[in-house]
């Protein structure tokens, strides 16, 4: 019965990921011969800098997105599930964002970005503020805009799940806690978050891949620039297979992001389950 899904899983996800780990061995530029290289390809990678720098800005632009996503939802969802004017209303419009396709969501937020003629430097501007700030132009602010919208693109999807949690709790346990005298704020962060913290760490967990993962964003908006400023680690792979013609490269970087996310989604598992006994 699970023969078909067995075969779907070695086609579309062993195969490619074996093929991955024999290039990240090879030097080829995507035309001729394979050649075997041995560990270069690694040895390239590890001691270069490129790789590094990557991997600081993945953090810091997954870390952020992830934390900004989840929060928001979350805050999100409890003023819905309490009932706020027009729940209904925000149920739908939250996810709206998320349908966008992601290559136009992100010409229309590098537009808007723009000095001068930009909607965010202009709304800036009614405020008093100065209009004429190049966020993605600058190595010290480029980033920030791109976390900005990836919270606005994903805070939805997210605030689906945790509300679907946070209406799963029992009324009775609120009722019981109204009786104790606890508040709105108490019951939240005494009740609902606890009750809900397997769904919370999932979707944080799921976040941070699929913002550790995210290329059209970055590159639609910056294309990695100003400089590396921006350049993450499916950035950085992009450059050195269709920019540099290194695929060697390019996978063995591919196949260590691989590796570091799956540590990170096991230890934050095992946290998670600690917490839960």
């Amino acid at each position: 019965m699970i023969l078909p899904a067995i075969v779907l899983m070695v086609a579309f996800y062993a195969v490619p990921t074996a093929q991955a780990v024999r290039m990240s061995f090879s030097d080829w530029g995507g035309i001729g011969e394979i050649t075997f290289d041995g560990w270069d390809n690694y040895i390239e990678v590890l001691t270069g800098s490129a790789l590094y720098q990557s991997l600081g800005v993945t953090v810091v632009f997954a870390l952020g997105s992830a934390l900004g996503r989840v929060g928001i939802a979350t805050l999100l969802a409890a003023a819905v599930s309490q009932g706020v004017r027009g729940s209904k209303f925000y149920r739908i419009v939250w996810f709206i964002p998320a349908v966008a396709p992601s290559a136009a969501v992100a010409v229309y937020w590098s537009t808007a970005f723009q000095p001068g003629v930009g909607t965010f430097n202009a709304v800036l501007g009614l405020f008093g503020l100065s209009d004429r700030t190049a966020f993605l132009a600058d190595p010290a602010t480029a980033i920030w805009p791109i976390i900005f919208v990836d919270v606005w693109v994903g805070v939805g999807f997210a605030f689906l799940l945790i509300l679907g949690a946070m209406e799963t709790v029992p009324t009775s346990v609120y009722e019981a806690a109204r009786i104790d005298g606890a508040g709105r704020v108490r019951q939240f962060f005494t009740m609902t978050l606890p009750l809900i913290r397997p769904v919370l760490v999932v979707v944080t967990i799921l976040q941070l891949v699929w913002a550790f993962n995210n290329f059209t964003l970055v590159w639609g908006m910056t294309k990695g620039g100003p400089g590396s400023a921006t350049t993450t680690l499916p950035v950085l792979v992009y450059r050195e297979a269709f920019v540099d013609g290194d695929y060697g490269s390019a996978t063995a970087v591919a196949v260590l992001s691989g590796i570091l996310l799956i540590i990170v989604g096991f230890i934050a598992m095992r946290f998670s389950q600690s917490k839960q006994k």
